[in-house]
Order: C-alpha cells, then structure tokens, then sequence
C-alpha cells in the first residue's frame, strides 16, 4: 500500500486550516502592550514612593521646626531635618531637593519642592508622569494667638 500524497501547500483550504505561527502573531501584538502597561504601572508607583517620601520629609522638617524659638532657629532646624532625609530619599537627586519656610498667623510652613528631570528613572520611561516639579507643604502651628 502506497499513501496518499499531502495536497500542496498551496491549497486555499489547507492554508485557511493551518494555524502554525498564530501565536507568534498574537504575541507581537499583545508583548509591547503588555510591556507599556507595566512599565506605567512601574512609573507610577516611583512617582507615588517620590511624593510620598518628599511629603514626609516636609511633615519631619515641620515638626522639628516647633522646637526653635526664634525663625532663624526654625530654618535651621529645618534644614537639619531635610538633609538627613535627603540620605533616605529614594530617588537620585536628593541634593537637589529646594527648601522653602513661611511664617504666617502663628503657623510655620516647610515647601520642598523637587525636580523630576533630576531623577533618570522618570527620563527611561515611555509614560508621561504629572508635573515636572513635585511640591509638597507641611503646617505646624507655632504660637497661639
């Protein structure tokens, strides 16, 4: 007994048949979507942990800045505290972190502002991230009026 020849590959119903790479097709459309979601899921929580360390860095500084009693004494309490949170920091830059105070009413303000450019985590990425400047603010109250 012989057996029967395969019919050419040629075939138009053999080809609507054949499935053989579909899955490589597949991936190349699903791979780089999947790639851009975390890699923003990934952006996004670096973001949320700058913000959220620059924040408490301002809540520390604000609140070592009520034992001074002068606002000479504030400032450079505040500075004291803002440096030793600059080591903790977790992002590259740290350095670059701006300190602004305000008093006002009896309440003293700690602003720490820091440019997103100097971190290159934020540069590598292909998702915008908010802003290029994050700000955060801390009040304390110092006197009452």
């Amino acid at each position: 007994m012989t057996a029967m020849p395969a019919p050419p590959l040629s075939s138009p119903r053999r080809m609507a048949r054949d499935q053989a790479g579909s899955v490589l097709v597949e991936a190349a459309f699903a791979i780089p979507l999947l790639i851009l979601l975390l890699s923003g899921i990934w952006a996004y929580g670096c973001w949320f942990m700058t913000a959220h360390s620059l924040q408490q860095a301002a809540n520390d500084a604000a609140r070592a800045s009520v034992a001074g009693l002068t606002t000479t004494e504030r400032r450079a309490l505040v500075d004291q505290s803002v440096t030793a949170a600059r080591a903790a920091f977790p992002m590259p830059g740290a350095q670059t972190i701006s300190v602004g105070t305000g008093e006002s009413g009896g309440y003293y303000t700690v602003t720490l502002r820091f440019n997103l450019t100097n971190a290159p985590i934020f540069a590598a990425i292909p998702v915008p991230v908010p802003g290029g400047v994050l700000e955060r603010s801390a009040v304390v109250r110092i006197s009452s009026q």
